[in-house]
């Protein structure tokens, strides 16, 4: 089985950066999610097989539905839950077509089901019981009939990618409360303990994991180091990774300040080049810092977390153009795709209501009638 999908444009691309970001007003949080969700909306498909995807860009609907759930929630505007919907009708369809979902295709499925336990209470939730059958599908005769034997098939994949895609899939995992939940953080953890500055996004891959383990109370004194891994890791517990995370954050004062490196070494690679400030590296590094520092509470690192957290969220906010398009970098060079657009949605909803809420404990910034 095939299942781990072509991710060639998050590879970074190094370029000769002339402008500096910074300069001038930061862009509204509200109006840019407003600007990307009317541009997400209008592009994605309507009609046909292919309805609730985005054109040439299938394979990304997961992040994409999850972006557009986040926009339902910041604006209240049942537009962008509808686009949402469309789009979870067509991760089911491919899903049926195909057998299998793909890590982010789990977690929209999450944020779905989330979103309808909110506003269909007594109704049937379609995406929590196909999220639940999916995780017991693998112990089914005539399928994997283990989920150790769906996790080998990540073996030998690059491993930031692997990580990626496994961070979603525990998230998924713990909010059904699967039975195999814990092979899955295992299988995380191990992965992870294989990343190093050979990696294709080192710092992307520690943002997402963060990210998953963060939200399912797995940020403990288990050790990343394995067999086979990176000595990196040596001496890290998982307790660890938001500082390590925020160790890579740019400082407040240089070229793209609260972005992040996208090597462990902030190294440029090759000369000429540029080290920091690639979108999806910013993107999941943040959502990693906004996961940990919900999951501290009223924890005094929280005025460090929240800090880290207000530099990322300007420095993503000043990435994107007036159109609503995400680029490869912040600086809005590079290619652009939709699933960029997807994901900055996912980290804007995030800081603004992380920073919301801890302005105001008591608000309910969730959104309509979320």
């Amino acid at each position: 089985m095939s299942f781990v999908r072509s991710m060639s444009h998050f590879v970074p691309i190094l370029v000769v950066l002339l402008t500096v970001c910074g300069f001038g007003a930061v862009p509204n949080v509200a109006d840019v999610v407003e600007t990307i969700a009317v541009r997400l909306e209008q592009a994605q498909d309507k009609m046909g097989w292919n309805m609730g995807s985005w054109p040439e860009e299938e394979l990304f609907t997961g992040s994409l539905t999850a972006g557009m759930v986040g926009a339902y929630e910041c604006t209240g505007d049942y537009t962008y839950r509808t686009a949402s919907r469309r789009a979870g009708y067509y991760i089911l369809r491919a899903a049926n077509q195909s057998g299998n979902l793909l890590g982010d295709e789990t977690y929209a499925l999450v944020r779905l089901s989330e979103v309808s336990r909110l506003v269909e209470s007594g109704l049937s939730n379609v995406w929590f019981f196909n999220l639940s059958e999916f995780y017991a599908s693998m112990r089914k005769p005539n399928y994997e009939e283990a989920t150790e034997a769906y996790l080998a098939y990540f073996e030998g994949e690059e491993p930031s990618t692997t990580v990626f895609l496994l961070a979603h899939y525990v998230v998924g995992a713990y909010y059904v409360d699967d039975p195999d939940k814990e092979l899955w953080r295992d299988a995380l953890v191990q992965h992870l303990s294989y990343v190093d500055d050979g990696s294709s996004h080192p710092v992307m891959a520690l943002g997402a994991a963060t990210w998953a383990l963060a939200q399912i109370d797995g940020l403990d004194d288990t050790p990343v180091a394995s067999d086979g891994g990176s000595t990196y890791w040596e001496g890290t517990v998982l307790r660890d990774l938001p500082a390590l995370l925020l160790s890579h954050q740019v400082p407040a004062g240089e070229a793209y300040g609260g972005s992040f490196y996208w090597r462990f070494d902030h190294s440029e690679v090759v000369p000429g080049g540029i080290g920091y400030g690639f979108t999806e590296d910013v993107i999941y590094a943040t959502l990693g810092l906004v996961a940990a520092a919900s999951a501290a509470g009223s924890d005094d690192a929280n005025e460090d977390f929240a800090l880290a957290i207000t530099a990322a969220q300007e420095a993503l906010l000043r990435g994107v153009d007036e159109d609503g398009k995400v680029y490869e970098h912040l600086a809005q060079v590079g290619q652009t795709y939709h699933a960029y657009e997807g994901e900055m949605l996912q980290a804007l909803w995030n800081t603004k209501h992380y920073l919301d809420t801890l302005a105001d404990p008591d608000s309910d910034e969730t959104g309509g009638e979320g």
